[in-house]
């Protein structure tokens, strides 16, 4: 029986040794993508202790903020952020910032969080694209928070090259420019897209405006259209 004792313990000490082993194998890139929290504060504690980087990219040029960002999770983004982690530190492949994902993939929560934190909006990725480029899906317009509220005003900037600003041109706008054309409506909805941009008046007017191709538009013709037009 005194034989065995000791080979019990060993039994029990090569186990936890697996243990500690499995987690250690759980990088921070790991980690960002599954979006624990608990598994990240302890990450963060033991980067802290070690001097790690938390900036580090991956294989493919990611930082864990890239992934958190690309994953959308908000809870995971704002402790990156708060431990460090550089909102502007751009991935290997194309040049982008982590603004620049959150926009592309319409994560605007997570584009909030990174703008508070000092993200910039001019910023440019291997092309020359700002992240605002980047932005394609539905923007809600409102002056107020009450049903009615509608925008007075409408601004348009980025790529303009299929006529989707609204400005009549197709040159890049890197500020925001005002769009006439909208100037005596009542605007409820705005949805901007890559190849063409709509709006919806508060008295239900449909306009449609950009490249027509495939019906997109909604209008008997497959034209371009450089100003918003009612359908």
């Amino acid at each position: 029986m005194d034989s065995l004792v000791p080979h019990s313990g060993s039994v029990r000490q090569t186990s936890n040794c697996k243990f500690s082993s499995s987690i250690s194998q759980k990088d921070l890139w790991f980690i960002c993508k599954q979006g624990s929290v608990v598994e990240l504060d302890l990450a963060l504690l033991s980067l802290k202790k070690n001097g790690g980087n938390i900036d580090a990219r991956n294989a493919f040029g990611l930082t864990p903020l890239h992934i958190a960002t690309w994953r959308n999770h908000v809870p995971i983004v704002k402790r990156l952020l708060a431990a460090g982690a550089d909102p502007d530190s751009r991935d290997g492949e194309s040049g982008w910032s982590s603004l620049h994902r959150a926009l592309h993939f319409g994560h605007l929560a997570v584009a909030s969080v990174l703008l508070q934190a000092g993200a910039s909006l001019t910023l440019e990725d291997s092309k020359c694209r700002t992240p605002v480029d980047l932005l394609s899906g539905p923007v809600f317009l409102a002056t107020g928070n009450a049903s009615d509220s509608v925008a007075t005003e409408v601004f348009s900037w980025g790529s303009g090259t299929n006529y989707q600003l609204g400005t009549g041109n197709a040159h890049i706008q890197k500020l925001p420019c005002k769009v006439d054309a909208l100037q005596s409506s009542y605007i409820k909805i705005i949805a901007a897209s890559k190849f063409h941009s709509v709006a919806v008046g508060s008295d239900g007017q449909l306009y449609t405006w950009g490249y027509g191709r495939g019906g997109r538009l909604g209008h008997p013709d497959f034209d371009v259209h450089r100003y918003m037009v009612s359908v």
